[in-house]
């Protein structure tokens, strides 16, 4: 009988896990030591996976823009690309996505350097952009018209982990697109409304570090790690480093913040660029398997009694990390 009760538990165990797991569309941890679950690179050369920091888990990627990472277009660029399923970002879908970053040192106020943004496929139109100029970072839509959303200085702190959460609701129509960012757990953009898709293609994200057609010598390095995809907020964990489930260094919640208001200013440096050419594999996991249970029957004995508890506290855990 203990045995049946244990098969129960482990059933319960298997289906509340696929179901915690079931809103997260995409990961892209590195936790199997290459860049592989991201969709391309562009210079990828310049991009390694280490071991020292990481945000969570064992691996992050290390991307260091050099002044002859130069792309088609000449802009100078090094960066990481995720396309999501063309449905989750065509007209009227939600997308959620995160990233934490490390910058071993402050990046130069002047180039400053964009170390995230959205971009349409086939039509390379940039519509929204984070860009960071020493410690300071900002936050701006580019349609119909380049627009600040938040403007902070002190927020990008060298030698700790930082968190950017999104939320973006996606329309060509700039009454119905909407945009909402957390910066290390705190909400910093609320609503801000803007024409979020460009047209009809595909919307992807590239991030790590982009500059414009300039001459440098320095070698600016981002680390990238514990980026998600997923359906709603609690998918990708937006508090990750303060409440210590994504890796230490956080720097905790900034002041500040601005919501849908802001000034308009001269846009970025344009990001057109074409896809690099990846392996796209997903984040998989091994299958559960029940195994052969040779006890038979209701046979009892202590190694039942001791499956049924371990059973029983790791469904206790996923319950207790889906509410969290």
């Amino acid at each position: 009988m203990r045995t049946l009760v244990a098969r129960g538990i482990f059933a319960a165990v298997v289906t509340i896990s696929a179901s915690a797991a079931a809103d997260v569309a995409w990961v892209g941890d590195f936790e199997d030591g290459t860049v592989d679950q991201w969709d391309g690179a562009l210079n990828a050369q310049n991009i390694s996976v280490v071991t020292d920091p990481a945000a969570q888990g064992s691996y992050a990627a290390q991307i260091t823009l050099t002044n002859d990472a130069v792309w088609p277009n000449g802009l100078k660029r090094v960066e990481l690309h995720h396309g999501p399923d063309p449905a989750r970002t065509a007209e009227g879908a939600q997308t959620f996505f995160a990233w934490s970053f490390y910058l071993p040192e402050t990046l130069p106020t002047d180039p400053s350097a964009q170390i995230g943004y959205w971009e349409s496929d086939q039509s390379y139109q940039q519509m929204m952009a984070f860009q960071v100029e020493g410690e300071r970072i900002t936050f701006a839509t580019r349609r119909p018209q380049n627009q600040i959303h938040w403007d902070q200085d002190g927020a990008v702190t060298s030698g700790a982990w930082h968190r950017i959460a999104m939320r973006i609701f996606w329309s060509k129509d700039e009454a119905q697109g909407q945009v909402d960012v957390w910066f290390d757990g705190a909400q910093v953009v609320t609503g801000a409304q803007a024409q979020t898709l460009a047209d009809d293609n595909p919307h992807f994200t590239q991030v790590g570090l982009l500059r414009g057609q300039v001459e440098f010598a320095d070698s600016p390095v981002i680390l990238i790690d514990d980026a998600v995809e997923g359906d709603t907020l609690e998918d990708v964990r937006p508090d990750a480093l303060s409440q210590g489930t994504g890796g230490g260094g956080g720097s905790g919640a900034t002041s500040g913040s601005t919501t849908s208001g802001g000034a308009t200013t001269g846009a970025g440096p344009s990001s057109t660029s074409s896809a690099g050419s990846g392996t796209g594999a997903g984040t998989g996991g091994a299958s559960a398997d029940g195994g052969g249970d040779e006890d038979g029957g209701c046979r009892t004995s202590g190694r039942g009694d001791a499956t049924a508890l371990v059973l029983l506290g790791a469904l206790g855990l996923i319950v207790s990390r889906r509410r969290r």
